[in-house]
């Protein structure tokens, strides 16, 4: 069995779940041998109970703020409490493929060796903070997976001697995300921008917005809809949140959460795509969805971005450059064959390189190597 840990600030929900619960649940789909662990789960993405385990004791856990500050001692003696449920199962040959949080790594690892189980660490984001913070060179993953090679590349940099390291990107359900028919597209008068994510400054939307004013100025005819929440699940506003919609231009729209099972209409009804990101992205589930329903994208130069763009379907900006985002959406506007040019190029990347079926058989060939 692969036993999928999820860190316990996500749940395991098609509706409430962030990216990471959505790729093991796409993960799961094509191998019947994955195994969720998590602190809540519900029946949304359709798995029976026996292919979820639930640790009831992350629940109290995943509530107290700054607990990613604890000694680490403090935290290796609880989650060894925390995980007896999944310590219970494991038997000789496992797999435990632990999601973000190194914590849990160094905490178990001991103990699954023990079991003859092997350990697999998969890294979503930066793992560099937690190293500086804990020296987590504790623990030894028998293969470490990272979703971007530049993700890996900065790991590698702070941590020099991490073993058997890989790069497989993330990948979107075609289920979900795919061009609609052509006898079935809106044509507008008016072309839509589309943004889809988390309403926090690192995401850019500001920077968004600034572009869709240098458009308004420039007489430009477009609309932005931005669909989104402060956290994933929908959340409380913000004050960053709150700043957005008072300072909005009137060329921008807002539109509430949307699960990840339902965003794919948001998507199809769009003519262009932006994710404006001013951080380190560590990928961007948000482009390669875009490209599998076949509208063009508009995305910042930054993280794993560029590996995803390498083979069309997406024009590359400059992270918190306005100008160049309002003159790359300009540019789609005016000249509708390269709109369809770029949208056609990122369908096809997205076919060839980001279908979970073609991601699945790459985590395939690292698990039977182990």
């Amino acid at each position: 069995m692969i036993y999928h840990l999820l860190a316990e600030g996500e749940v395991f929900s098609a509706y409430r779940g962030g990216a990471i619960a959505r790729n093991i649940a796409n993960m799961m789909r094509f191998d019947v041998s994955r195994v969720v662990v998590c602190r809540v789960a519900d029946d949304t993405w359709g798995y029976p109970p026996e292919r979820i385990v639930i640790l009831p004791k992350l629940v109290p856990y995943s509530k107290i703020k700054g607990r990613g500050h604890f000694p680490a001692w403090a935290t290796s003696w609880f989650f060894r409490i925390a995980f007896v449920p999944l310590l219970s199962r494991l038997k000789a040959g496992d797999i435990v493929w632990c999601h973000n949080q190194p914590a849990y790594c160094a905490a178990l690892e001991s103990l699954i060796r023990k079991k003859g189980v092997k350990l697999v660490f998969h890294a979503h984001n930066s793992i560099t903070p937690y190293y500086q913070r804990y020296k987590y060179r504790l623990f030894c993953a028998d293969a470490m997976i990272f979703v971007s090679e530049a993700l890996r590349q900065e790991s590698l940099r702070s941590m020099p001697w991490l073993k058997n390291t890989h790069t497989i990107h993330n990948g979107a359900d075609e289920a979900l995300f795919y061009p609609l028919p052509s006898g079935k597209i809106q044509h507008r008068d008016v072309p839509c921008i589309l943004f889809v994510g988390r309403l926090h400054p690192t995401k850019g939307v500001d920077v968004l917005m600034e572009a869709m004013r240098i458009l308004q100025a420039r007489k430009v005819d477009a609309i932005c809809r931005i669909v989104g929440s402060s956290l994933a699940g929908g959340s409380k506003p913000t004050s960053y949140t709150r700043s957005l919609v008072k300072h909005a231009p009137s060329n921008v729209q807002f539109a509430p959460y949307r699960p990840g099972t339902e965003i794919g209409q948001e998507y199809q009804n769009a003519d262009i795509f932006c994710c404006p990101s001013t951080w380190q992205e560590p990928f961007g589930n948000i482009v390669i969805e875009a490209m599998a329903c076949g509208i063009p994208v508009v995305a910042s130069r930054v993280g794993g971005i560029p590996e995803i763009a390498a083979e069309g379907g997406v024009l590359l900006v400059e992270p918190g450059a306005a100008i160049e985002l309002a003159d790359a959406f300009q540019k789609l506007i005016a000249d509708k064959e390269l709109r369809g040019k770029v949208a056609e190029e990122g369908l096809s990347s997205f076919t060839r390189r980001f279908r979970w079926s073609v991601i699945c058989k790459q985590y395939a060939e690292i698990v039977s190597g182990l």
